[in-house]
This record gives structure tokens, sequence and C-alpha cells, in this order.
């Protein structure tokens, strides 16, 4: 009879244990299934690229071989620094050519409307065979590249560089033979002239060189990351030809598309949650700041552009991202 007693007591407790227990199960599942929908409050409706709103890509405004690249991918700049150096060897020899044909052209005014003395006719001859002998060094440097660049031994800007040099020693040449002409036969007003104009054209050459030597410094025209190189030290850098590319990662957008049905559920301002495929368990907060009213003719849908908030900088352009609102 004892016996008997404590094997139903045994059962007893045994089944009060899986009842509690079944019920503790019922109630923690329910207790998930809460917290599950409140959670998912947000209703994600739309996709697309993440994408820099503030890019930029850098091209060289000139030809010329890199000497310097001071930057390269994921290199971090501010609008202003230099980011490429072209070589400036030959476009400082234009500069240094241009500012003595300027010199030069003013002194041939000067001497014009000055009246000549047996010492200025010496000094003008003297002039004359100076300009005659870098005149005759520039045509057989010009004539000895042209040989080298017909046998690909020279380069184009090589070439060009001793055609200008060969170019203003002749001018000069001819200037110093007029100036010897005129001192000897008398300035006229017309001459004059002539030499004032002379002046200007010189002054007109040297601002194009130092432009064109100001360009051998390229310069990031914003702030960003570097994304994209193209270009290493050595090699030609051609005008117009895109060097590299920066972003703004603080300026980051999603370009997602809607169907033209619902885009009426947004409007430009309205306040949004976008989660990242890339980053797990995060939701970032973002404003709706386009919404494009020209319907694309191929996905018959509508570009809406997200502006994202990411302070701790982990979201990069090119993530895919889902954009929601709030139900």
């Amino acid at each position: 009879m004892k016996k008997t007693m404590l094997v139903c007591l045994v059962m007893a407790m045994i089944l009060s244990g899986c009842s509690s227990t079944s019920s503790t199960s019922v109630d923690n599942n329910s207790q998930t299934t809460q917290n599950t929908e409140q959670q998912s409050n947000v209703k994600y409706i739309m996709a697309g690229k993440i994408d820099a709103n503030d890019q930029a890509n850098v091209a060289s405004k000139i030809a010329g071989r890199v000497s310097q690249v001071l930057v390269d991918v994921g290199s971090k700049v501010n609008a202003g620094d230099t980011v490429i150096q072209l070589d400036t060897q030959d476009l400082q020899a234009q500069v240094d050519q241009a500012q003595a044909a300027v010199k030069t052209a003013q002194a041939n005014l000067t001497n014009a409307m000055s009246t000549a003395r047996p010492e200025q006719i010496a000094q003008d001859q003297a002039s004359l065979d100076s300009a005659t002998g870098n005149y005759e060094v520039a045509k057989k440097n010009y004539d000895r590249t042209k040989a080298l660049f017909d046998s690909d031994a020279a380069t184009q800007q090589q070439l060009e560089t001793a055609q200008q040099q060969l170019t203003a020693a002749e001018a000069q040449q001819k200037t110093a033979q007029e100036v010897l002409n005129m001192h000897k036969n008398g300035a006229t007003e017309t001459s004059i002239d002539i030499y004032r104009a002379q002046v200007d054209q010189a002054e007109a050459a040297l601002k194009i060189a130092q432009t064109s030597l100001g360009n051998a410094t390229i310069a990031a025209p914003i702030s960003g990351t570097v994304n994209a190189k193209s270009i290493n030290v050595g090699e030609m850098a051609s005008a117009n030809t895109t060097l590299l590319s920066i972003s703004n990662a603080n300026a980051l957008v999603v370009n997602a598309y809607v169907p033209a049905d619902i885009v009426g559920q947004f409007k430009e301002g309205q306040d949004v949650t976008v989660k990242v495929s890339e980053v797990d368990n995060t939701e970032f907060q973002g404003k709706i700041s386009v919404i494009n009213s020209k319907l694309n003719a191929q996905s018959r849908n509508i570009l809406v552009k997200v502006a994202l908030s990411d302070p701790n900088s982990v979201l990069k352009p090119g993530m895919f991202a889902e954009v929601g609102i709030k139900e």
C-alpha cells in the first residue's frame, strides 16, 4: 500500500512539472511573437544603391608627363589640395622665354620713342648679333629635334617646345633688325604703334605661358575620398581625360526606384528608415530629398533620392539598401 502511494505521488509531480513547462513555453512564445510584432512596424517598399551625392572627376587642362601622384585610392583630400603634379621643366622655360620677350618688346618701344645716339646704334647692332646667334642655335635645336621625332626618338611635346623656341628666336631677331633700322632711319609714328602692339602681344603670350605652368599643378575640386585612380608617375596625362575620381562619403544618398502607382505614399522631406544588407542589425535614418517627376521609360518606375544619416561612417557607395516607412 505504501509503495503504491509513493508511485502515485511521483507521477503527480511529473505531470505537474510538464504542465508548468508547457505553460511557460506557451507564454514565452507569445512574448516573442509580441516583441516581433512591435519591432516590425517599418514597411520596406523600395530599394536601390548607395551613391555619393557629392563627387567629381579630376582631369588635367593640359597634356604633360606626370612627375608626382600625391594620393592613392582611399586617400582623404580637402578641396584645393594638390593631388597630381605634372613636369614643369619645359613649361617654366616657356615662361622664362616669354618674360624675356616682354622685356625686349618694352625696351624696343622705349628705344623707338627716344632719340638715337651713336652708342645706341652700336647697342642695337650688338642686340641684333645676339638675336641672330640665338636664332641659329634654336634652328639647329629644332632641326635636331625634328630628326629625332621623325625617327620616334623624341616626343611631340619636345618637338613643339623646340618649334616655340625657334619661333620666339626668329621674332626677336626680326625685332632687333627693325630696331636697328629704325634708329638708323628715325622712328615714325607707325613704327612706334607697331612696337606698342608687340609689347601687348608679348605680355599676352606671357600670361598664356604662366597659365599653362599653373595648370601643371592639379588640385582636388572637392573634399572627400579618392575612389578611383588611372594615372601613375611617368605616364603622359592627356588634356581633359579623367585621372582621379573623388567622392564625399559624408554626403551619401540612396538612389531608389518606386512604382508610379505607390509613389504618392512619399513626399520630399519625409523621414524614412533604411537598412543595408552589408550592415547587420542596424537601421539608418534618412530623408527623402528628391522625387523625380520623370518616369523611367524602361522600368516604368520613378527615381526617389534619400539623403542618409551615417554618423559612424560605416556606409559606402555601391552598397545595396532598402527604404521603408513606418506603418
